[in-house]
């Protein structure tokens, strides 16, 4: 070009105007080819930007000090953005309220994210596997009627191996065969990238896991989702409350958009299982949810854990309605049932004491040579055991108790000695 006709603002040479144009070129090298995403993640069409920058016949681009004059070409402004769902109460006039439905009654509402909590090991992804299976055959789950209807399962923790087992379980006491199963999809993501969500330029935003998620409950159109666990799809900071609830908020979008419940499982910290609240990290994972339970393995007032196969499933938060009450249940035969009646964990933990004291007192009988007997007379366990200084104040009539117990549980047996015309009963450990 003629370096003689400059536009306004460059002075007298054209060196401040070579500059000027290569530093645009060098910005429009650099954002050729970007990709830009809209609210939905989508991929948008790249927008190639070069500008050459002014023209001596371009003398507006430029202020009179030399700086670049605010422009519109029609690329660079977007719309103001609008709500999406804008309500006016006054189109409620004569529309019927619509009742509240609950994936479980009292404790799950339906189409929202909710949180059930519980310590590794405590049957949270076996809990879930039975409200799958109740929820397919229309029966009852730990005493509750859950809304029937699909159910999907996304496992990072137990592979499809060990789901067959435990479902195999359940599907027996409920007494339905495989095929009438057809309605539950579980996914094993043992040993894959489950991560659904990730910090990524300081938000948390959905990975490609949760577009397959996405994706797949488009398909199957669940009912309830159940994501086993937390720990494994969460690459956020827990304790970060922006993060917390920006994740809770993608979750919410899948629910709303497919209208479904979905139960997020978690382990909670160690203040949390101490202070009996069941939570980790921040607030907002109590917060941003719904409604929240725990399940948890109850103990005595002195701290004690009279018997490991009870558990305790409670409602911790509801904000549709009542928190739901504290469930005992007990594990048996690969499945959780409900305890009936109360469930006396301190007279548990005692019964459990006054076992105890009898098996120690039972194998100092025994190597000391003396009798001790099931049948009353002189050599009566229960009443030569309440004499002995470790009897650690035990009754007759409560030892007589826990001998019962312990032949029930076959703890203790029988042993005949001596001859046929005299013989011998005494009490021995079953397992000597």
């Amino acid at each position: 070009m003629n370096d003689d006709v400059l536009p306004k603002g460059f002075g007298d040479t054209a060196e401040e105007y070579r500059r000027e144009r290569e530093r645009k070129a060098e910005r429009a090298r650099q954002n050729c080819g970007r990709r830009y995403f809209d609210g939905d993640y989508k991929a948008a069409d790249p927008i190639e930007v070069f500008d050459p920058g002014p023209t001596p016949d371009d003398h507006d681009a430029y202020n009179p000090m030399g700086e670049a004059a605010p422009q519109s070409n029609g690329r660079d402004q977007k719309p103001a953005p609008t709500f999406k769902k804008i309500i006016n109460p006054a189109d409620w006039e004569g529309v019927p309220v619509p009742e509240r439905r609950y994936c479980v009654p009292g404790y799950f509402p339906h189409g929202q994210v909710c949180l059930l909590s519980g310590d590794g090991g405590q049957g949270k992804s076996l809990l879930a596997l039975q409200l799958a299976v109740a929820r397919q055959m229309g029966a009852d789950w730990i005493g509750l009627m859950p809304e029937p209807g699909k159910t999907l399962l996304l496992s990072a923790e137990d592979d499809g191996e060990e789901l067959h087992r435990r479902l195999d379980a359940v599907r027996s006491f409920y007494g339905a065969s495989w095929a009438e199963l057809a309605g539950i999809r579980l996914i094993d993501l043992v040993g894959e990238d489950s991560v659904l969500a990730a910090l990524m330029k300081g938000r948390i935003e959905p990975t490609e896991m949760y577009r397959a998620l996405d994706a797949y409950m488009a398909d199957f159109k669940p009912s309830l989702t159940v994501l086993d666990v937390l720990a494994d799809m969460f690459a956020g900071d827990e304790s970060d409350r922006p993060q917390v609830r920006q994740f809770i908020n993608l979750l919410k979008r899948l629910a709303r958009k497919h209208d479904c419940t979905i139960i997020l499982l978690a382990h909670p910290s160690l203040t949390g299982m101490n202070t009996g609240t069941g939570l980790s990290g921040s607030t907002d994972w109590n917060n941003g949810v719904r409604a929240r339970a725990y399940l948890k393995t109850p103990k005595t007032a002195d701290g004690d854990t009279p018997d490991k196969n009870l558990r305790a499933f409670e409602g911790m938060k509801a904000n549709y309605g009542e928190v739901g009450g504290k469930i005992n249940l007990r594990w048996q035969d690969g499945v959780f049932v409900p305890v009936t009646g109360p469930t006396g964990l301190d007279k548990l933990a005692q019964e459990q004491k006054a076992d105890d004291v009898f098996l120690q007192l039972l194998k100092q009988f025994n190597e000391q040579g003396r009798n001790a007997s099931e049948k009353t007379g002189t050599s009566y366990a229960p009443a030569l055991f309440a004499q002995q200084p470790d009897a650690d104040g035990f009754t007759k009539k409560q030892l007589e108790a826990a001998m019962n117990r312990l032949f029930r549980e076959k703890k203790i047996r029988v042993e005949v000695t001596g001859p046929a015309s005299r013989p011998s009963r005494t009490l021995v450990p079953a397992d000597e």
